[in-house]
């Protein structure tokens, strides 16, 4: 229970990944907790293979480019406890979307620009991206202007895998 605490504390930004705990299991747990949800996620739209593929490329995704930065900036030793992090904060996040999700799927398309679930989920868009960005910043060490840029770069990197995944392309 102390853990979803901390990963809640990470999503009012009152944690950073120096918080979470360094450790295997934990980061094992935390990251199939996150495919898992992923998936779930990705079936609300998707067959089932797309759903785990789409998961799957996240995940490894999220792996990579966090290893990538941190080796960037010699700080590999923080790579547990920022990918703990990382993959905390959305579980957290993933869990409250997902009856946004749900909702929104259940309004009639042309209703879906203008309802109140997407709105919710817009708003819940900018809250991932300052707790990713806050994320960032203390596991990189790096302003908050750096923190946003270096987001919106990973966000678009992450969607466009994503979306190739999804394509059948990768």
């Amino acid at each position: 229970m102390n853990i979803i605490l901390r990963y809640v504390d990470l999503c009012r930004l009152k944690a950073g990944p120096a918080d979470m705990p360094a450790s295997v299991t934990l980061l094992q747990a935390t990251l199939l907790a996150y495919f898992l949800l992923g998936i779930s996620i990705s079936r609300i739209d998707s067959a089932w293979n797309i759903s785990i593929m789409a998961s799957l490329a996240d995940t490894v995704f999220m792996m990579v480019a966090i290893k990538l930065m941190l080796s960037i900036k010699g700080l590999q030793t923080r790579y547990q406890q920022t990918l703990i992090a990382i993959a905390g904060a959305g579980i957290v996040l993933d869990l409250i979307g997902l009856p946004l999700l749900y909702w929104l799927n259940q309004i009639d398309e042309p209703q879906q620009g203008t309802s109140v679930a997407m709105l919710l989920m817009i708003a819940l868009m900018f809250w991932s991206l300052m707790v990713v960005a806050h994320i960032f910043r203390q596991a990189l060490d790096i302003k908050v202007g750096s923190s946003a840029i270096l987001t919106i770069i990973y966000t678009v990197l992450s969607l466009l895998v994503l979306g190739l995944t999804l394509s059948g392309v990768a």
